[in-house]
Parts: C-alpha cells; sequence; structure tokens
C-alpha cells in the first residue's frame, strides 16, 4: 500500500488554514510544506553543501510539495527543477511556488528520475527519499548521470539501525511493503559507488530528535491548522511512530555530503 496517496491538496491547506495559500506566513508552509524531519531548518543545514549561487541550477529528486526547492532558491538564487512520482505533490507544489512568485526560477515534474531527459545539473539534492526505494544503486546512479562533473551531492536521509520491527504506520510507509531502509554504512557506500566523493557523512539523530521535542511548540505558534501531520492520512500517529523509532535506536537520520568526481 502506498503512503503518497493524498489528493487535491491545495483544496485541503485552505480548508485546515481557513485562508487563501496567498495569506499563509512563511512560518505556516514551512509546517506543511517540509515532508521529512528536521522541517526548513534541515535544508539550512545543506544548502553550504550544495554550493549554488544564481544562474545555477539543482535537482530537487522526491520533490514532494516544494518546501525544499522554493527555500533553496529564495536563498541561493539558484534554479531548481523538482521531480515527484506523486502527481498530487508536483500539483500543490506547483501552485505554491506560484504563490511565492517562484515559477520562474523553480520547476516541478511528475516524473521518475529514471525518464527525465534533462542533465547538467550543477547539484542534486534528496531529502527522505530513499527509503522507498529498493535498488539503490540504481537510484542514484541516474542523479550521477543528471549532474555536471564535480556536482554537489547533499542527502538527509532515514537509515535502520537494528532489525526491530517497523513501528508501522510510517511517513513513508503504511504497511512495510514500500519501506527498504539501509544500514548508514550501506547506504554511505551505495552512494560511493555511484561515483560520488564523501565529504561529510553526520549521523544527526540527536538534532532531529530534538526537533521532533519542539514540534508541538511550533505548530502551536503557526496559529494555523494547515500542517503536515493534518494533511496525511493518520499522520499524527505516522510522526510519532518515527520520532519514537529514532529515540530507541530503531532509526537514525544521516545528513551527506558528496561530490560527483571530475
Amino acid at each position: 500500500m502506498s503512503a503518497y496517496t493524498e489528493t487535491d491538496l491545495v483544496t485541503t491547506i485552505g480548508q485546515l488554514a481557513g485562508a487563501d495559500l496567498s495569506d499563509l506566513t512563511q512560518a505556516q508552509l514551512d509546517g506543511i510544506d517540509q515532508f521529512h524531519g528536521g522541517g526548513a531548518e534541515a535544508v539550512d543545514r545543506l544548502i553550504p553543501s550544495l554550493d549554488l549561487s544564481a544562474g545555477m541550477t539543482l535537482l530537487d529528486v522526491g520533490s514532494g510539495l516544494g518546501g525544499p526547492a522554493r527555500q533553496i532558491a529564495r536563498t541561493t538564487g539558484c534554479d531548481v527543477l523538482g521531480v515527484d512520482l506523486t502527481e498530487a505533490y508536483v500539483e500543490a507544489a506547483t501552485a505554491l511556488t506560484s504563490v511565492a512568485r517562484l515559477g520562474a526560477r523553480v520547476q516541478f515534474l511528475h516524473s521518475d528520475i529514471a525518464r527525465l531527459q534533462r542533465s547538467g545539473f550543477d547539484a542534486a539534492l534528496s531529502m527522505h527519499v530513499q527509503m522507498n526505494v529498493d535498488d539503490k544503486s540504481a537510484f542514484f546512479g541516474e542523479i550521477a548521470k543528471r549532474l555536471r562533473r564535480g556536482a554537489c551531492l547533499a542527502v538527509f536521509e532515514v537509515c535502520r539501525a537494528s532489525e526491530d520491527a517497523l513501528p508501522l504506520p510510517l511517513p513513508w510507509s503504511i504497511d512495510g511493503t514500500d519501506s527498504f531502509l539501509a544500514a548508514p554504512s550501506d547506504l554511505l557506500g551505495v552512494i560511493e559507488d555511484s561515483g560520488f566523493t564523501a565529504l561529510e557523512w553526520v549521523d544527526e539523530t540527536p538534532w532531529v530528535l530534538q526537533w521532533f521535542d519542539d514540534l508541538g511548540s511550533r505548530l502551536a505558534a503557526a496559529e494555523t491548522e494547515a500542517s503536515l501531520p493534518a494533511l496525511l492520512a493518520d499522520g499524527p500517529t505516522r510522526m510519532i511512530n518515527f520520532a519514537v523509532a529514532l529515540a530507541d535506536g530503531t532509526f537514525t537520520v544521516h545528513r551527506g555530503a558528496f561530490r560527483l568526481a571530475d
């Protein structure tokens, strides 16, 4: 069973918020459009390793609702192309980008990375994506094919640190059939074998746990019913299960910075 079955998300966001998208503050949007542990703050931790500036291009693989893509475009001045397998997410990401007046520089495609025709990107990003990817070698190999030589790759990914049973449902999997978690060392090895040199490989689990501890107060301060957990089917339970699995050592979250060989 797929975990990504939400539809007409723009309407749902408006109904939960009781307002048009254009009336939401950036803080409110940050609680909606960042589909990963750590939220906008996690993106801030990745931006320096992407080495981007105006006129450069970023490929966001598994771009979700587009929060990281828009944040990076605003911060660095770069252009971004996001690709995602869930059509409803691409539609919502496009609508949110239009409201943010970033449509000229940030675009989204409903596509598998293997079907993407464009190449020559200056950097790539993947946040909480490979947990749903069985063939990780093919996944990172396809990313490498679409980058120029010497390009940067930043990842922020969930890994499995024990063989304990999955605490289902999770943000990326309802019944476990589409969850393919790797040990941190194995995931690192796959990325390196795809042509990338590791510059950083950092266990961010303690930081993400603190972020979860503070999540309730941040959502309350945003003063809106529109939040990522509210958008997802059984969202609060899925988020809690994820946080508990991080706390008990079942999962870790690793941040990685890589460079494609020249």
